[in-house]
């Protein structure tokens, strides 16, 4: 009996975890099944295609290669469906506990339990563990990754290795895992190149730059069903939802689909830009959509809005005690940001909640405050 109750209070959190993990996805997959219609089509379609010939319909589809590689081998191996789901339950159930572990070296430990039960729940997100798309796992794998990056304290050639793997493997399960790599470089930069001359560090920031454009050029004109002024032609808001009745007249380059393509947009067509860019960052963060439920929308914003204002009380915190953290957990939420007023926003949410976790994180210091003087009371009144 002793031996429980000096166990319980060193891992109290990590169960209650486990447990919210455990019945909030048995929940999900009771609710859903397993998800087989949708993306997951496309992706089961594709995996088949690898398994007869060896290689997919059109490279563009190399850049969701972890997701069809995944059904590939968890059918050829037996295993099915139910394999892919167990694969990504089990890194969500490691990303969960790296996101904690996180949160609790930077703040008052039932501050991140809180906002780790809260992502946990946060539905939107986590209901795709149940399909076969790619989120489940591109949503895990971005936390890892960050959780690993924040918390080095030397950049070895092992942590390099680790480093570029992991932003390899995340960008060929989305292809916007590469929004990942400029707050990556960046905070690095920052971090660990202090010592390093002007002209060094003006010479390897080029050099990123150049990298970084190359593969980004390279996922614009990967061909197959991307056509990147399809949502200026039809003045989509949501992806794949015209506002307009006919296509509008836009000034093009001759390679739309391109970095040069994208400037050329810019720099010819700027008021529509402007204006869509504003229409979309209102669907962005106001979350709330005409076709979803009045639950579903009180939902969505009884979870965010509140967070929203905590994230803003917060920043304070941030600039003088973590500001290198949130130089790259800031780079993360302006570049998918920015990604979004540049494209469309999604239907259901999916480009919003990969910064999800990191507005939750960003919403911790006035909650962890309120932790630490409810303890700080707590013991005075033991000391009366």
């Amino acid at each position: 009996m002793n031996r429980i109750d000096k166990w319980f209070p060193a891992h109290r959190h990590h169960l209650y975890i486990l447990c919210c993990w455990a019945a909030a996805n048995g929940c999900y997959l009771w609710q859903t099944g397993i998800v087989l219609d949708g993306e997951s089509e496309k992706y089961i379609y594709q995996s088949q295609q690898l398994l007869a010939t060896g290689s997919v319909t059109t490279p563009n589809f190399w850049l969701y290669a972890t997701q069809i590689l995944l059904i590939s081998a968890s059918t050829s191996m037996g295993a099915g469906y139910y394999g892919v789901i167990a694969v990504q339950l089990l890194f969500n159930l490691l990303a969960v506990r790296a996101f904690y572990r996180l949160t609790g070296n930077w703040f008052h430990k039932n501050a991140a339990l809180a906002a780790t039960l809260l992502l946990i729940l946060n539905y939107p997100m986590q209901r795709f563990n149940t399909h076969l798309y790619t989120e489940s796992l591109y949503y895990s794998f971005t936390i890892l990754f960050s959780a690993f990056l924040l918390q080095i304290s030397r950049l070895t050639f092992r942590n390099i290795v680790i480093i570029i793997a992991a932003l390899a493997i995340i960008s060929v399960t989305r292809p916007t895992g590469i929004l990942f790599v400029p707050p990556a470089l960046l905070y690095l930069f920052f971090r660990f190149f202090n010592m390093l001359k002007q002209r060094t560090k003006l010479v390897i920031t080029t050099a990123a730059a150049v990298v970084f454009l190359f593969f980004l050029n390279l996922a614009l004109g990967s061909g197959g069903e991307f056509d990147f002024m399809l949502p200026y032609r039809y003045e989509q808001i949501i992806c794949g939802v015209p506002t307009v009745a006919t296509p509008v007249t836009i000034h093009t380059a001759e390679n739309p689909n391109s970095v040069y393509g994208l400037l050329y947009y810019l720099t010819h067509n700027f008021s529509q830009f402007a204006r869509l860019a504003w229409e979309r960052s209102l669907a962005f963060f106001g979350l709330i959509r005409s076709y979803y439920s009045g639950a579903h929308n009180a939902l969505l914003v009884l979870m965010f809005y509140p967070v929203y204002v905590l994230v803003l009380a917060g920043m304070k915190h941030w600039v003088r005690r973590l500001p290198l953290q949130l130089l790259y957990i800031a780079g993360v939420v302006l570049i998918t940001w920015a990604s979004v007023m540049l494209t469309c926003d999604d239907w259901h949410n999916r480009f919003f909640m990969a910064i999800a976790p990191w507005l939750f994180l960003l919403s911790l210091p006035l909650v962890s405050r309120l932790f630490q003087h409810q303890g700080q009371s707590s013991a005075a009144e033991g000391t009366n």
